[in-house]
């Protein structure tokens, strides 16, 4: 992982939310990185969510994380808490912890695998006007662990200029989350936004054309858009598709 300077400045100069999210997930991808998350004022007490959050982790990971509470057992969030250090993970954090929070952070680690989130590393972020909160990069390969340590320190620079940016946006705007598309619903408007038409979509996939017009109507009713172009837009902006 190498990030060149002008890639870096694309992301100080993104202008609104979606427009940061888009340019981070393009440059997420060139390095090798399938997800990445930025939040911020993260619980200290009982608040169960972040006060802000951005980026393309898995809708459905997010749902059940926070609904399972795992805010409060993460060891990713605690480290990021107290520290200033990347940490990578999964690791072995509960080595010195009882038994019933191994067997919490074990789960965490399982679920988040099951998800696509196998390997990882979350960055503290501190200062401007923040509370405190994490810039975290993910794989779906569990032996990436190992590049992601070798490689911290250009992550650590890359999510310092995603908190240099994304705080901006983090008391001035709400984002609804990202509504949850189905595999097949991705794959329609990413044979879409490649300029194919709905026939030809379906000879790609396998299926009939009525049942790719389908998933576009489904993916744009999702959006709260008419007709497959603003769909498609909409799905490069939110990071769910390449441009």
């Amino acid at each position: 992982m190498n990030f060149q300077l002008d890639q870096l400045q694309q992301i100080a100069v993104a202008r609104s939310p979606n427009e940061l999210i888009r340019t981070i997930t393009r440059l997420s991808r060139g390095q090798g990185i399938d997800h990445w998350c930025y939040a911020l004022d993260l619980p200290l007490l009982d608040q169960r969510k972040p006060q802000f959050l951005l980026g393309n982790f898995p809708q459905a990971w997010l749902d059940y994380y926070f609904a399972h509470d795992f805010l409060r057992v993460d060891p990713a969030v605690a480290h990021c808490h107290g520290h200033a250090t990347p940490i990578v993970w999964p690791a072995r954090q509960a080595a010195n912890a009882s038994d019933a929070q191994n067997m919490a952070v074990r789960r965490l680690y399982r679920e988040a695998a099951e998800h696509g989130l196998k390997s990882g590393v979350s960055i503290p972020v501190h200062g401007l006007g923040c509370t405190w909160g994490m810039v975290s990069f993910a794989s779906g390969d569990p032996r990436r662990d190992d590049d992601f340590a070798a490689h911290v320190a250009d992550l650590h620079l890359f999510a310092h200029y995603i908190h240099e940016s994304g705080h901006r946006f983090a008391h001035t705007t709400t984002l609804p989350p990202p509504p949850h598309l189905t595999a097949r619903e991705l794959e329609c408007l990413h044979w879409a936004a490649e300029g194919k038409t709905s026939w030809e979509i379906g000879r790609v996939l396998g299926v009939s054309e009525r049942t790719v017009v389908f998933h576009l109507q489904n993916a744009a009713h999702k959006f709260g858009v008419n007709g497959r172009q603003p769909a498609v837009a909409r799905a490069i902006a939110l990071g769910l598709i390449d441009p």
